[in-house]
């Protein structure tokens, strides 16, 4: 890890972005307190009649499909279109794969809007990529092809960086690429950690210029909270509230020790 991506942390803790996030109707609270936890400000929002002020008052956005609706849609759109100043947008296209209705939501926003990242799993990414995956249901599923070249092809197709996420995440923004080692079984069980690795990654995106390099360090720095907090937990239960002093307190030069 290099002293600017150690310093993007900080800036997080220092600026305190605005993280505006089109959550799904599951997992908000967590979302909110694992942005609170890393020094940013959650807001979230349901009315299209606000899109406008909410997108002034944001650093960043994120665009969470996890329980979309005409309604929702309705609001995305607005907000997407409210995006004058061109702020950072992080896409989680949650199930993607699960329903053609999703699909077709996500490819026309994907097709009308530029998004600064994709977070997904291995199944969400390859349907994005219009490759044949076996999901199970939000989780990461499994399949032939090879999930490096799937997301660098999403990655190019979209013109965007692209973090999969699994058991090793791959951040890439189609020439670069990034592989992340860190984990624990705890993310899988726990529903929420890929919403709230989303939005922590627009946080970081809003204090830096360069998106690959702020996905790879929020997913360093998220991964490394979650692995130090499962040495410490003797259970989930426990787990989830020492991910949340982990992602407080974690000190960024603590992370080169789980590299």
């Amino acid at each position: 890890m290099t002293t600017l991506e150690l310093t993007l942390s900080e800036q997080v803790r220092q600026q305190n972005p605005v993280v505006l996030t089109i959550t799904n109707a599951v997992t908000p609270a967590k979302v909110a307190d694992a942005l609170s936890a890393i020094g940013a400000s959650p807001i979230m929002s349901l009315a299209p009649q606000e899109a406008n002020e909410m997108v002034t008052l944001a650093n960043a956005i994120t665009i969470n499909l996890g329980t979309i609706n005409k309604e929702q849609v309705e609001e995305i759109t607005t907000v997407l279109k409210e995006n004058r100043d061109q702020k950072p947008v992080v896409l989680d296209p949650v199930a993607v794969g699960a329903s053609q209705y999703r699909l077709t939501v996500t490819k026309n926003l994907l097709q009308n809007y530029q998004f600064t990242v994709i977070r997904g799993n291995a199944g969400e990414i390859a349907a994005l990529a219009n490759v044949n995956w076996s999901s199970h249901g939000i989780d990461g599923g499994s399949g032939q092809a090879n999930i490096h070249k799937i997301a660098k092809k999403v990655a190019q197709t979209y013109h965007c960086t692209v973090v999969l996420t699994g058991n090793t995440d791959i951040v890439t923004d189609g020439n670069n690429e990034f592989i992340n080692h860190l984990s624990t079984n705890y993310f899988i069980t726990n529903v929420g950690s890929g919403d709230m690795l989303s939005s922590i990654t627009a946080a970081y995106l809003s204090v830096s210029d360069s998106p690959y390099l702020a996905a790879c360090t929020a997913t360093k720095f998220f991964t490394a909270a979650g692995v130090k907090a499962a040495r410490e937990a003797t259970g989930f239960g426990q787990w989830q509230v020492k991910l949340m002093d982990e992602l407080t307190t974690l000190d960024p030069n603590e992370v080169l020790s789980f590299l």
